[in-house]
């Protein structure tokens, strides 16, 4: 068209032609926009018997929250004495040759920090609590075990002779070049010393899901996440609004509807251990699925819920597992001696006992809002 011919044009065609590659250049920016633009994204699935709720700010949140699903997935697989994994491999070579577990799944490093919790509370907590965990089967059809088959059991308990040793090796990974980088990995050779010893991660593995889930804030483009698996909630990043992340707090009574308290957190990883979660009742008696492993039998320390909070730099591989670990440990060894192995870790809890009252850790207690009523904190007048 000719610049003759275009001054012809009527005013309204010659104003369409001026304003067309204004509105390209527009929608080019609004659609990059919207691209690059963080957004709030909500994925509900589920997982190790479990509801999983993923709540992600960013660019690509969509993609991010259903890798997670996937890596959530593969850690069930790894870490359940139920499925093909290497849990399973070490209860099947139980009393005989070692297993090897490499760096490319969780499960050495996980149970070598666990080992050390297992430890450190004495054996409150003990994963090799198996053939304790199978006879009583909270998770199918729960019963009370007879007397001497849980002796028998509860024999094969001890996570002193589940045996790890560790060694360093190169792995070559390849680059788009054509070319490899070597990295240091590490192998573990883990085995359970006696025939019959089983390892049982439930106590754990919520909260290391949590853990797994965590690692999306690394990812491009994402700048905050709430991921909520069972009573484990992990809590990374920021929000929006760049205010603290709210956290409910469940009301132990089974009458009661709503929130105990609420709790306001910069991150970190929170879990909490209930009696009212899994239970069953025989002869006027109320069990829960909260075992003493020094005994056999469900725990009988005072406490009705405990939550454990693992603050932002932790020292651990894996706070969320550990906050996990924490809140079933010290469900089992009470207020007094559950208080002392936080502070060895410097974790923070909240622990509510038979008669009420509510004991909070000095690092909580401008953190938590008591909402329920019925309750008193220790301490207050």
């Amino acid at each position: 068209m000719t610049e003759k011919s275009k001054a012809r044009l009527p005013k309204g065609k010659r104003a369409i032609l001026i304003l067309l590659p204004l509105a390209l250049v527009l929608a080019g920016l609004a659609i990059w926009q919207f691209a690059h633009r963080e957004r709030e994204y909500q994925l509900d699935s589920f997982a190790m018997g479990s509801y999983v709720r993923q709540t992600v700010w960013g660019r690509e949140p969509e993609k991010a929250a259903a890798e997670t699903v996937q890596r959530i997935g593969e850690l069930e697989r790894e870490i359940s004495w139920r499925r093909d994994g290497d849990v399973a491999k070490i209860i099947s070579q139980a009393g005989g040759e070692p297993v090897t577990v490499d760096e490319s799944t969780a499960t050495g490093e996980l149970l070598e920090e666990l080992l050390e919790l297992c430890e450190r509370s004495g054996g409150a907590l003990d994963i090799t609590l198996g053939p304790v965990t199978r006879l009583w089967d909270f998770d199918g059809e729960p019963r009370l075990p007879d007397e001497k088959e849980l002796e028998k059991a509860l024999a094969l308990v001890d996570y002193r002779k589940l045996s790890m040793d560790s060694e360093e090796y190169l792995y070559a990974v390849p680059n788009e070049d054509g070319s490899h980088l070597d990295c240091l990995g590490t192998r573990y050779r883990v085995s359970l010393i006696e025939p019959g010893m089983a390892l049982d991660l439930g106590a754990v593995g919520k909260g290391a899901a949590c853990d797994e889930a965590a690692e999306l804030i690394y990812r491009g483009g994402i700048s905050g996440m709430v991921a909520s698996v069972g009573g484990s909630v992990c809590l990374r990043g920021e929000k929006p609004d760049g205010g603290p992340f709210r956290v409910s707090v469940r009301n132990p009574k089974e009458d009661q509807t709503g929130s105990l308290g609420v709790l306001e957190l910069d991150g970190g990883y929170i879990s909490t251990s209930g009696s009212y979660e899994k239970y069953f009742e025989q002869d006027g008696k109320r069990y829960c699925h909260l075992l003493d492993p020094r005994t056999g039998y469900p725990a009988e320390s005072g406490l009705v819920s405990v939550t454990v909070w693992c603050p932002p730099g932790v020292d651990a591989w894996w706070p969320g597992a550990l906050s996990d670990g924490l809140a079933t440990a010290c469900f089992v060894l009470g207020t007094e001696d559950g208080l002392e192995l936080l502070e060895s870790y410097g974790a923070e809890g909240l622990f509510i006992d038979e008669n009420d009252v509510i004991t909070v850790t000095e690092g909580l207690k401008d953190r938590f809002t008591l909402t329920a009523g019925g309750y008193s904190l220790e301490g207050d007048g």
